[in-house]
């Protein structure tokens, strides 16, 4: 008969329970010299209330344990539409446990990946978990949108190596789950009950205070036992009924030993995950859970030091401020052939160095990064410059002027331990993450139509250097990359340019624009560009057909909403932010030209620095953007 123990923690003694639980089953079955793999649950970066990722002190408390057995443990996780699995394991404070224990990390995105035929499907799985003497799996007991339950079982779906694991797998979960947990052996599950999760899980359910360590031997025996636990019946659970069927566990109650804690005395109803459209619906706190706060910079020991190249408006409104927000960063230079403006902006941020000659930052040995905000002409030779000397770079669009020089940037760098992250600010919009996540998840059907319109007044900017009114091209080259990109961002790559029409009304170069294109996916696009506005507020607003609902939104005017009509008639708001403060927000971005993507983007790129990991956007990315930009530009 299959054992699965429930151990309470009492009086916060987590190692107690934790040792308690495992020792009552039979202890741990690791030699001298064993390596041990250990998968923790890191769902997400921003866990206020301790319910979504598993308890750093329970991961502690299986360090400690294993340690005493063997010196080779190694904890793992897998990038995740949220976040690189490092960003994800530093702010959940799960990294710090690693580092106390002594620990490795391998995150197994980047890890060498076999494709291993199971069950007449065929997964790709990281060579690391497949060849591992003994595997601890250690989740979260929460609820599940899809699953109804996530606890073992599911755990293992954050092995897969994809970074858009969501997007491949969600509508399929139920039967890649299964698969997984056939093709990957686990030898110790030690579940994490302390704050569970009921409701709307993974990520934005309600945190259920319930004190358990649950410990097992095989993920469809402890499920069951969670699941019931929970108040769910395991064998109306599609994920533990398919694994069981597959000869894995016990999903019989009865037919389970059950040590430590009587199941009467611990079990409680659990509110049942729902999502009425298929995204969640909860309001405002939800959504800031989701999309608001990925942002925030996670102190570490060592602070980054950056520099900017080119002092301009740029600078001035988005770089500069976004540094100097953050608290372990620190500007020690600023270049710019100006000596006004450098002069101007050294004084306003307090930057102890300024330097005429760009080259004389980046020779400096405490710099780590650099932002180049300089004319588009000068970045191809600039950001080569500072990958050659040791510097992270975050590079102004566009990367490179042609197509050919965006292709010869990335062979320059590719093969570097430094990083190009291209400045695609508006990615890091709360909204502009939101339809992300709509569209990849399907919510809105498969898109057929997309419109967009940019219209920003020239006038309002009122650039230092307008190096915008020098090429003929004018508001494409200006406005037409932050476009591309989002189209990118959300259906993937061009498949051809149909036509474009553009006008030249008063600065001497097109200042606006027309542009429709095709995408590989099928969907249609139609974009206007403009330097004349109806208002001091620009505007980029969005709207996106799909064969479900449509989505619409402007990125600079609401950038914490959206509005979706489910082909119903009616229009439907979800936002991270309250109406009051969308308009606030909007007023003082035409007041100080800020706007909320500034922020973030430094922040991550910070973040991304500091763990040294590489970003997304790709400078693939961005050389992508430069050659859909000339085949625009070759249709005039």
């Amino acid at each position: 008969m299959p054992k699965v123990s429930v151990f309470r923690v009492r009086n916060g003694d987590v190692l107690r329970a934790v040792r308690s639980s495992i020792e009552s089953l039979g202890g741990i079955d690791v030699d001298r010299g064993d390596e041990v793999i250990v998968k923790p649950n890191a769902a997400f970066h921003n866990d206020p209330y301790g319910a979504i990722n598993t308890d750093p002190r329970v991961l502690n408390a299986v360090l400690k344990i294993l340690k005493e057995y063997t010196s080779k443990v190694t904890v793992v996780e897998s990038d995740s539409t949220s976040n690189h699995a490092e960003i994800r394991m530093e702010q959940s404070g799960l990294m710090e446990v690693v580092r106390k224990n002594d620990a490795d990390f391998v995150n197994l995105s980047r890890d060498e990946v076999l494709r291993v035929p199971v069950m007449g499907r065929v997964l790709r799985l990281p060579r690391t978990v497949l060849e591992a003497s003994y595997f601890v799996n250690v989740p979260k007991l929460k609820t599940h949108e899809t699953t109804t339950i996530t606890v073992a079982l599911k755990n293992m779906f954050g092995i897969l190596p994809e970074k858009n694991k969501a997007i491949f797998y969600h509508p399929i979960l139920e039967e890649i789950i299964p698969l997984i947990n056939v093709a990957c052996r686990q030898d110790l599950i030690v579940v994490d009950g302390i704050t569970a999760m009921e409701g709307r899980g993974p990520i934005v359910g309600t945190p259920v205070p319930m004190n358990l360590i649950i410990c097992g031997y095989d993920p469809v025996t402890v499920d069951s036992v969670s699941a019931h636990i929970m108040g769910f019946n395991p064998k109306r659970i599609k994920i533990i009924t398919k694994t069981h069927s597959f000869g894995i566990g016990e999903i019989d109650i009865d037919k389970i030993e059950v040590i430590g804690e009587p199941l009467r005395s611990v079990t409680r109803k659990f509110r049942s995950p729902r999502s009425v459209t298929g995204i969640v619906t909860d309001g405002t706190m939800t959504f800031r859970l989701l999309f608001l706060g990925g942002e925030s910079f996670h102190p570490l020991a060592k602070r980054i030091r950056v520099g900017v190249i080119g002092c301009g408006k740029i600078a001035e409104y988005l770089h500069l401020p976004g540094y100097a927000s953050l608290g372990n960063v620190e500007i020690i230079g600023v270049a710019d052939v100006n000596e006004e403006r450098l002069s101007y902006v050294k004084e306003k941020f307090r930057v102890k160095r300024a330097y005429r000659d760009y080259k004389q930052l980046l020779e400096n040995d405490h710099l780590d990064a650099v932002s180049i905000c300089t004319p588009p002409h000068l970045h191809k030779l600039m950001v080569t410059e500072a990958i050659n000397h040791g510097k992270y770079v975050l590079c102004e669009k566009p990367l490179a002027t042609s197509t050919k020089d965006a292709y010869e940037l990335l062979e320059e760098v590719k093969d570097s331990k430094y990083f190009v992250m291209p400045a695609f600010n508006y990615r890091f919009t709360p909204s502009v993450r939101m339809v992300n996540e709509i569209i990849s998840r399907g919510k809105i059907g498969k898109v057929s139509e997309v419109k967009a319109v940019f219209k920003s007044d020239q006038r309002i900017w009122n650039a230092v250097v307008p190096f915008r009114f020098t090429e003929k091209t004018g508001v494409i080259s200006d406005l037409g990359p932050h476009v591309i990109d989002m189209l990118h961002y959300f259906l993937g790559d061009i498949e051809e340019v149909c036509r474009v029409e553009a006008e030249s009304e008063r600065y001497g170069v097109y200042d606006h624009a027309s542009v429709e294109l095709t995408m590989q996916c099928g969907a249609n696009a139609n974009i206007i560009l403009s330097w004349f506005s109806d208002s001091i507020i620009p505007s980029f607003s969005w709207e996106i057909k799909g064969s479900r609902g449509t989505v619409r939104f402007d990125v600079l005017r609401s950038p914490y909403a959206v509005k979706i009509n489910w082909n119903r008639g009616r229009w439907e708001r979800y936002a991270v932010e309250p109406l009051l403060k969308d308009l606030v927000d909007k007023v003082m971005m035409a007041v100080k030209r800020t706007h909320y993507s500034y922020g973030a983007e430094i922040s991550y790129f910070v973040q991304c620095v500091a763990n040294r990991i590489p970003p997304s956007p790709t400078v693939l990315d961005g050389v992508k953007c430069v050659e859909s930009m000339d085949a625009i530009i070759s249709k005039l």
